[in-house]
C-alpha cells in the first residue's frame, strides 16, 4: 500500500494496536505535526493517505464512543476513492456510520463491502446485522453464514446467528464484545455497560419520541448531526439557541419528562446564574448525562459553541 508512514510507524501503530487506541491517535497525530513541520508532506496529503486513515478509524471504532465514531467517519470518507478491494475500509467506514446513525448508508456500504472483498469475514458480520435490521432475516442469515465459513466456530458468527434467528434488534445484537469471556460477563452484568449503552443510543433513531421531543419543547430550526444537534428553543418571548451533545438517535432516547422539568426550571437555574454571570442566557446545551449548560452573552448573543463546529482532528 502506498502510505506516507514508514515500516517503522507501522510497526509502532502495531505494537499499540491491542487496547492503546488514544495511544496510536496521538502517535498519529504526532507524526502528521512532525511531517508537515519538516516539510516532508502537507495535511492533505496526509488526510488522503489509505493507512493513516485505516489506522484512525480503528482506534477510533474502538474506543466505542459516539464522537470517535463520527471521526472515523470523516477520515475514511476523504479515501473512499482509494479504498477499492479494501474490506477493512468497507467494514469499519460501515461501522462508523452505522453508530453515526446513519443506517441506510451503512447497510448500502455492507453490501458493496463483501462484493468488494467476499473473503474478509467481518464484512459478512457487519451486513448480516444491517440486513437484520432491515427486516432482510433470510439474508441476514445468509450473511452470517458466509462469515461462518471464513473463520469456522467462531463465538461472534454463532451467537449473532442465534440472536438474528430469535428477531432481536439492532441494539441487542451490538451490546456485546467480542471475546466470549469478556461478553458473558457482560450479560451476567458483571462489567459496566454505561459506555457501551451511550454508544448503542446512538445507532436507531426512535422517529416519534423525537417528533414528540421537538414538539413538546417548541424546537424549530432543527439541523441535525453535524456531529451534534442544535435548534432554536424559546425562552422567556425569544429564541435561543439549545445544543444537543448527540446526534438525533440519541436524542429520541432521552426522557422526555427530564426534559420538561429542565424547561419549566429554567427561568430558575438562570437567575440563580445570572447573580454571577451579568449577562442574557444565550445558549442552552443537553448533554447525554441528562445535564445542562446554561452559556450567557452581551444582549442575549454568543460565540458559535464549539460543539456545533465540525472539525476532523485527532
Amino acid at each position: 500500500m502506498n502510505t506516507l508512514l514508514t515500516q517503522e510507524d507501522i510497526e509502532e501503530l502495531e505494537s499499540l494496536s491491542e487496547g492503546y487506541f488514544y495511544d496510536i491517535l496521538q502517535y498519529i497525530q504526532n507524526f502528521i505535526s512532525e511531517g508537515i513541520s519538516e516539510g516532508r508532506f502537507n495535511r492533505e496529503e496526509a488526510e488522503h493517505d489509505l493507512e493513516i486513515a485505516l489506522w484512525v478509524s480503528y482506534a477510533c471504532n474502538n474506543i466505542d464512543e459516539y464522537e470517535y465514531y463520527y471521526m472515523s467517519y470523516q477520515w475514511l470518507s476523504d479515501v473512499e476513492d482509494l479504498a477499492q478491494g479494501c474490506g477493512v475500509w468497507y467494514y469499519r467506514y460501515s461501522c462508523a456510520l452505522m453508530y453515526c446513525g446513519k443506517l441506510k448508508q451503512a447497510l448500502r456500504y455492507a453490501e458493496k463491502g463483501v462484493k468488494e472483498d467476499p473473503e474478509y469475514p467481518w464484512g459478512w458480520l457487519q451486513l448480516a446485522k444491517l440486513r437484520s435490521h432491515f427486516g432482510d432475516k433470510e439474508g441476514a442469515l445468509a450473511a452470517n453464514e458466509s462469515g461462518l465459513c471464513l473463520v469456522p466456530g467462531d463465538y461472534e458468527f454463532l451467537r449473532q446467528k442465534d440472536e438474528i434467528e430469535r428477531d432481536c434488534t439492532l441494539e441487542q445484537l451490538l451490546n456485546h464484545y467480542i471475546y466470549e469471556d469478556e461478553d458473558r460477563d457482560l450479560q451476567a452484568g458483571i462489567l459496566d455497560n454505561t459506555e457501551k449503552l451511550s454508544a448503542i443510543a446512538g445507532v436507531v433513531v426512535d422517529k416519534d419520541k423525537l417528533r414528540q421531543i421537538k414538539s413538546s419543547l417548541h424546537l424549530t430550526n432543527w439541523a441535525a448531526d453535524l456531529p451534534y444537534c442544535s435548534c432554536l428553543f424559546p425562552y422567556e418571548g425569544r429564541m435561543i439557541t439549545a445544543v444537543f451533545e448527540m446526534n438525533e438517535a440519541a436524542v429520541s432516547k432521552l426522557d422526555l419528562t427530564w426534559l420538561m422539568d429542565t424547561a419549566d426550571s429554567l427561568p430558575e437555574l438562570v437567575r440563580l446564574q445570572q447573580k454571577e454571570k451579568g449577562q442574557s442566557l444565550a445558549q442552552i446545551i443537553f448533554y447525554r448525562n441528562q445535564s445542562i449548560e446554561l452559556v450567557f452573552g452581551n444582549n442575549g448573543s454568543s460565540a458559535i459553541s464549539p460543539a456545533l463546529q465540525k472539525k476532523k482532528c485527532i
